[in-house]
């Protein structure tokens, strides 16, 4: 290589500077005079050696932790290194990630930066250890700070923040809230007006929806979770909302009230009807109790996306010909807004389930029954448990004890969910007949449809 380069150099200088430059041999020889290194050839790119980094040359904790690969051992090196040759230990530089060193004898500390620990500040914090994310968030960690990446609905800097920026939505708003200039303002359900503070929501009206005006039959205040059978009777009125649907003189299936013109039912239901009336008021079958008004049916509107197969959509919005007249046995159920019912009532711990118990197709249990603590279920504990797919626009709610008797309620009737002494409608029972009752049963998840419900009910009375 050196008679090359030597080559290389002669055809670009001239001689005459060549002979001014370059010194002979043994002169140059005495101004440079060094030993030959082990490991001399591209040092840099070779793995760390204790004989080269700290023998040859004077190292640094970082060429020292390169040799040994091991914290302790480098530090334990050092202490010794630096004493022996009467340096000052942080002149090895041993705090990593802009730490400053303070030095004793054959000993250092190190004060790190913010976000970094460890004995020379080799660690990066995890900002993350805490779980600082809420609501489903996801925890992003860096060196000096973290990040919450949000679930749909929320937002702030641990996605505390509730959904469309109505953070106080659960904590001020009597029942729902909009964004309004990076704020929120609240209003109410129907029936129901804003108070003077602007967050309370007051009757206005003598029935308003999810109302419930009688003494409710169950007396327990820990949540005592009874089966469905003769003493779980519900009281008259005890839920003012609930629908059966008639067909000849025979009890087929139920559903729910939403406003004195529309009742809501599952498709199933009544896609297999020629004619049905509605029945509203109703309580025990077998008596005449006064309070019944029974009703004929001018228009059905089944969800155009409904499928016999799968028992998606199973949705059905039935218009009366007649107008229903509110009492304190007969009351609409309260139609929530998609964000609230996802997002607070879905998240409760129960609901509550109502219906006449039939069998075989009779009747076993003729007075309304109902059971006000209803589990939600997971949705990953809910694939699977039918024969038809669970979709993400349904949902499982029950126990294991009480899969028999909530399976036999009339089919399409209402789960309802209770927020501040108001009801809201969360679910539709399925209308499907070959059910498996030995599985928890499924439910329509109604917050995915409000937008349904409401466009039809507006065609519907404008006579489109």
């Amino acid at each position: 290589m050196a008679w090359i380069l030597g080559l290389v150099l002669s055809l670009l200088v001239p001689a005459e500077a060549y002979q001014q430059v370059f010194l002979p041999r043994n002169a140059a020889q005495t101004l440079l005079s060094r030993q030959k290194r082990k490991n001399f050839l591209l040092e840099e790119l070779r793995p760390g050696n204790l004989e080269r980094e700290c023998i040859e040359e004077q190292c640094n904790f970082e060429e020292a932790r390169e040799v040994f690969e091991d914290m302790e051992k480098t530090l334990r090196f050092m202490s010794t290194y630096t004493v022996a040759a009467g340096k000052d230990v942080c002149a090895s530089t041993p705090c990593w990630n802009g730490g400053t060193c303070h030095s004793g004898i054959g000993e250092y500390n190190c004060t790190c930066r913010t976000g970094y620990g460890g004995r020379s500040c080799e660690i990066a914090e995890n900002k993350c250890a805490s779980n600082p994310c809420k609501n489903g968030g996801w925890c992003h960690n860096s060196a000096t700070q973290y990040y919450c990446a949000c679930g749909s609905g929320f937002h702030g800097l641990n996605c505390e923040l509730g959904p469309k920026d109505c953070s106080s939505h659960g904590h001020t708003c009597d029942h729902f809230c909009k964004s309004h200039d990076d704020s929120y303002v609240c209003y109410c359900a129907q029936g129901y007006k804003l108070g003077e503070d602007q967050k309370s929501c007051i009757p206005e009206v003598p029935y308003p929806c999810g109302k419930v005006m009688v003494p409710s039959s169950i007396q327990d205040t820990d949540l005592i979770l009874r089966a469905i059978n003769g003493d779980q009777q519900c009281r008259r009125g005890e839920y003012p909302w609930q629908v059966l649907l008639k067909h000849d003189n025979e009890k087929i299936c139920a559903g729910a009230i939403l406003n004195k013109d529309f009742v809501l039912t599952s498709a199933d239901c009544v896609n297999q009807l020629r004619s049905f009336t509605v029945v509203v008021g109703e309580h025990n079958l077998e008596v005449d109790e006064g309070s019944e008004q029974t009703l004929n049916v001018s228009h059905i509107h089944i969800h155009s996306r409904y499928s016999q197969a799968t028992f998606e959509n199973d949705l059905a919005l039935l218009r009366l010909e007649t107008p229903i007249e509110f009492n304190n046995y007969t009351i609409p159920i309260c139609l929530p807004e998609t964000d609230f019912a996802e997002f607070f009532l879905m998240n409760s711990e129960y609901g509550a389930v109502s219906g006449w118990k039939l069998k075989k197709g009779r009747v076993e249990q003729p007075v309304l029954l109902g059971l006000p603590y209803v589990p939600y279920i997971k949705y990953t504990k809910c694939e699977g448990l039918q024969h038809f797919p669970i979709v993400h626009r349904m949902f499982c709610a029950g126990f294991e004890e009480l899969v028999d008797p909530l399976c036999y309620l009339t089919r399409g009737g209402p789960f309802v969910t209770k927020y501040r002494s108001v009801w809201y409608l969360t679910g539709m029972s399925l209308g499907v007949e070959k059910y498996d009752c030995n599985m928890i049963p499924v439910y329509t998840k109604v917050s995915r449809y409000i937008n349904w419900i409401k466009k039809i009910m507006a065609q519907s009375l404008s006579g489109l």
